[in-house]
């Protein structure tokens, strides 16, 4: 009997609409065709829906993959200037140092503290070793003439900031900031456009489950990435009250979450939704993995969030490590473990060798997400 599921993909903090990763599923998933010989195929992307979506076919499965987009809210908030990038510093060191929570962070996962502050370091670095340099450029020029000295002075520091701004950009130094900042401001509350996100989204989840609740062999998998696990805990939250309250099935309800930064908000002081919706999702058995690897410097690896949060939980997810290690070459894998941006994106990537994550089996293949992990 055919597998029937809707997979439900929430994307990380990126200004890339879903085209990018529609193209990015569909260049993987054939690729990871030549591994786990599920041979799936996907259709084009249709928008004929408010959500766009296509259909992943497999032998024995169809899935309606759906793209929940945020990227216009995503832009709003995205650091694109130098005066952007000072103000996120500011704010960064008012929302994580001088309130104290990066004692928190320095007890629980130092490498996250450490990428943090990673952004200030190099900003503050480059200008420091550059304004030597103009310096003693501009002493050497102000024996000859003055004018001409502070010109040349002037003329240096607009390339300076325009070669920081670019190397900042392609070494993903600014990437990581608009992060931790994103997540302060969703925790206090400063992102106005979230409660409709969250609402936009539960409720196409909900129409969903609505709909299947007598279909036989279906799953409803939320898959979320990145700052998108974020989103979707005020999702899945909100979609349990609901579903409780309707007194719907939520037996085929379930949640993978990848690389997630869950902690960058439940840290915060002030995240007390944020918080009554994990405690939600804690006390409802829901079959949850939560996979996250030590390459990854954009993500918590391995840290149980509802302990390190304070919050009681009677269920909590599987806690699991993609185990890139084994999932690549050697060689591969020695240019890739340092690469804290590509790492953090390989969970949607095909693999080189075949091994026990594997996420196209998991969104594509038949049977249930529990049976393939292999974890009760």
């Amino acid at each position: 009997m055919e597998n029937k599921k809707d997979v439900f993909y929430l994307a990380g903090y990126d200004p890339r609409s879903y085209r990018y990763y529609y193209a990015l599923l569909k260049r993987n998933l054939y690729k990871q065709n030549c591994l786990n010989g599920l041979n799936l195929s996907i259709s084009p992307c249709s928008q004929k829906d408010e959500i766009p979506y296509c259909v992943i076919f497999g032998e024995e499965s169809q899935v309606n993959y759906h793209f929940l987009q945020w990227d216009s809210v995503v832009k709003k908030y995205w650091a694109k200037s130098l005066r952007d990038f000072v103000f996120d510093f500011a704010y960064f060191l008012k929302t994580y140092i001088f309130s104290g929570i990066f004692r928190i962070f320095a007890k629980e996962s130092r490498t996250q503290l450490i990428a943090g502050l990673y952004p200030i370091v190099y900003f503050c670095l480059s200008y420091a070793v550059s304004f030597v340099g103009i310096f003693y450029l501009f002493e050497i020029l102000e024996s000859w003439n003055l004018a001409v000295a502070i010109l040349c002075a002037l003329a240096c520091l607009w390339g300076v900031t325009k070669v920081i701004l670019y190397l900042g950009k392609k070494f993903a130094v600014f990437w990581l900031s608009n992060i931790y900042v994103f997540c302060a401001k969703y925790a206090a509350g400063k992102i106005t456009e979230s409660r409709t996100l969250i609402n936009e989204f539960s409720n196409a989840i909900l129409n969903a489950l609505q709909k299947k609740q007598e279909t036989k062999n279906y799953e409803l998998i939320l898959c979320a990435h990145s700052v998108g696990t974020i989103l979707a805990m005020s999702v899945a939250a909100r979609v349990v009250r609901i579903a409780q309250e309707q007194k719907l099935d939520l037996e085929c309800f379930k949640i993978l979450t990848l690389g997630q930064c869950i902690p960058l908000v439940s840290f915060q002081k002030s995240c007390g939704q944020f918080k009554m919706d994990l405690q939600t999702l804690g006390n409802v058995p829901l079959v949850w993995f939560d996979f996250t690897a030590k390459i990854d410097g954009a993500c918590f690896p391995l840290l149980d969030f509802f302990r390190a949060s304070g919050i009681q939980a009677r269920f909590k997810p599987k806690f699991l490590s993609p185990r890139f290690h084994q999932l690549f070459t050697p060689q591969t894998y020695k240019k890739i473990r340092y690469n804290w941006y590509l790492a953090h994106f390989l969970y949607l990537y095909a693999n080189e060798i075949l091994g026990s994550y594997d996420f196209f089996n998991f969104i594509g293949g038949k049977n249930t997400l529990e049976s393939k992990i292999g974890v009760a």
